[in-house]
């Protein structure tokens, strides 16, 4: 009877460990999660091309370093950046790729100082997130991108849910609180 519940016990602790896995490539920026909870396999991927890192990398540096005056002078370069990730990159890969790496995560603390750059910053991801809220399995992909952060994946649902129903009554800064989170938790 003990061996049994030895055996009882241990399958039960591999099938947890098994149950949720990351496997993350060589560079860092691929991560592929799935999930095997009742019997039902999902893979979800977020991964970003080496050229749209680089992008990404450009994107959050040049925003929070410089001064806005001098800002306005880069808006045609930064909108051309953002058209090159426009249909590449989702906004969970966007923001995995930015979280996941200490010194993106960094370079957001110090974006959010700036109440003028940050709030523009914020209201970007107002029309995208919304789109991608519309697909099939937006809340399994959340869940996933929580795991992938190795955030806390029922506070940053809870968060989610309720940015996208401000989102949804039209406030185009709607996902501040979200943002927020994501930086206060990579940032500690």
């Amino acid at each position: 009877m003990k061996r049994h519940l030895n055996y009882l016990l241990i399958t039960v602790a591999l099938t947890l460990v098994f149950a949720t896995y990351f496997i993350l490539s060589s560079d860092g920026k691929e991560s592929v999660i799935v999930s095997t909870e009742n019997n039902h396999t999902e893979s979800i991927v977020f991964k970003v091309g080496e050229e749209e890192g680089e992008v990404i990398r450009e994107l959050i540096i040049t925003m929070a370093r410089t001064n806005p005056a001098v800002l306005a002078f880069k808006k045609g370069r930064l909108e051309a950046l953002g058209v090159k990730l426009r249909s590449k990159v989702t906004t969970f890969e966007f923001l995995a790729f930015v979280f996941r790496d200490p010194q993106l995560a960094k370079e957001m603390k110090l974006l959010q100082e700036s109440s003028i750059k940050y709030k523009r910053f914020v209201e970007g991801f107002f029309p995208k997130m919304l789109k991608e809220y519309e697909k099939e399995g937006f809340y399994l992909r959340a869940e996933h991108f929580a795991n992938h952060l190795e955030i806390d994946q029922l506070e940053f649902i809870q968060i989610l849910k309720e940015c996208l129903g401000s989102a949804q009554s039209g406030d185009r800064g709607a996902f501040k609180p979200l943002i927020d989170y994501l930086i206060a938790v990579k940032n500690q």
